[in-house]
């Protein structure tokens, strides 16, 4: 049995014993992809066979994959600096010290999340609510994740820009990375994975081509934490264009300075003896421990996930990337079996990725 098919067996034995319903793969080099398909797509209303064309809800990696990516670009272009302060662009915003370089790095002080969403009816309540947040701590002083942050920053690049998120990103990201099944809003939504059955007051029934996260949702599907959706082919031209130093296929996205500042870690928080528990470069993760790129990857590690179920890690010292997406939150989201399957599938991909290669 070559790697490839163990890679594929290991994959199927884990999406049983995590009890998801599938998962899209791919390996990644800077030359090369092999992809694959395990599982199911769906299992309520009725079962369906998962397909290598599955649109996912890609939950925060929007946040890697269309946000950063684009504030990365205005800032080649001269158009923003790291420090530029928040205020600069959304004058509402009450915090004076904040930097664009805080959101990026989660240093912000901001909360994770926006309170009393359920209650909630219209985006113009969800932009009160950010604007008038306070800060859980001190900007700078911790590293604490926040979806607000990377809402700002979406909002950011359309004042900057005069284009909608959406519009931006499939002009000068998707497109010509030939990303054709990604954006927000997905058509046709027979394509997607659904993800959760839901009844509250934001959702009732099984979400499918809707966006999952109740923040985006009240934002009509596009935000800067989430809302993007993607299939597993479109995700590896992304990081194909890391490996190969920001460009793909002649085209140039991000340019190798800024590709090196990606795998630079920026901020870095630890308790005890645990040397580097938690670093963050800009709007990525850098090494670390528990992510989804597992115990044997290098220093040079760049990685991110999604509440979904959906992970991307890209090695550019090995030369390898992986992304792997699932939809475990269908039917519920009280399956967290996926968070130890994604590094267990991540140590038999960086002890093996010589011979898939």
């Amino acid at each position: 049995m070559d790697s490839l098919e163990t890679l594929h067996q290991l994959i199927e034995q884990e999406i049983k014993e995590s009890q998801i319903p599938g998962a899209n793969y791919a390996l990644v080099f800077a030359d090369k992809v092999l992809l694959g398909s395990a599982g199911k797509r769906a299992i309520l209303p009725e079962v369906e066979e998962n397909t290598i064309d599955t649109i996912y809800d890609m939950a925060s990696l929007s946040k890697v994959v269309a946000t950063t990516t684009a504030i990365l670009q205005l800032l080649e272009q001269g158009r923003l600096r790291l420090q530029t302060k928040v205020k600069t662009y959304l004058p509402h915003f009450q915090h004076d010290s904040i930097t664009i370089w805080h959101l990026l790095t989660h240093t912000s002080g901001l909360p994770e999340g926006v309170k009393g969403l359920m209650s909630m009816q219209s985006a113009d309540e969800v932009w009160q609510q950010i604007y008038e947040t306070q800060l859980s701590y001190e900007t700078g002083m911790r590293i604490h994740y926040s979806d607000i942050g990377f809402i700002l920053l979406g909002k950011i690049v359309e004042v900057i820009t005069g284009m909608p998120l959406e519009v931006y990103t499939k002009q000068f990201i998707f497109a010509p990375l030939d990303m054709k099944d990604t954006g927000y809003n997905p058509k046709p939504k027979e394509r997607c994975a659904p993800t959760e059955y839901r009844n509250n007051a934001l959702y009732q029934g099984v979400q499918r081509g809707v966006v999952h996260d109740e923040t985006a949702y009240l934002l009509g599907g596009v935000a800067g934490h989430a809302g993007l959706f993607s299939t597993i082919e479109d995700c590896s031209h992304f990081i194909q264009m890391i490996l190969n130093q920001g460009v793909y296929q002649g085209k140039t996205i991000l340019h190798p300075q800024t590709i090196d500042r990606l795998f630079q870690p920026e901020v870095e928080m630890h308790q005890g003896v645990v040397l580097h528990e938690v670093m963050r470069s800009l709007g990525w993760m850098v090494g670390g421990l528990g992510g989804p790129n597992g115990d044997l990857t290098s220093s040079q590690t760049i990685h991110h996930t999604g509440f979904t179920g959906t992970s991307i890690f890209i090695d550019r010292a090995y030369g390898v990337g992986f992304c792997l997406l699932t939809n475990r939150v269908h039917p519920t989201r009280e399956n967290t079996h996926h968070i130890d399957m994604r590094g267990r599938i991540a140590n038999y991909v960086m002890t093996h990725y010589q011979k898939l290669s």
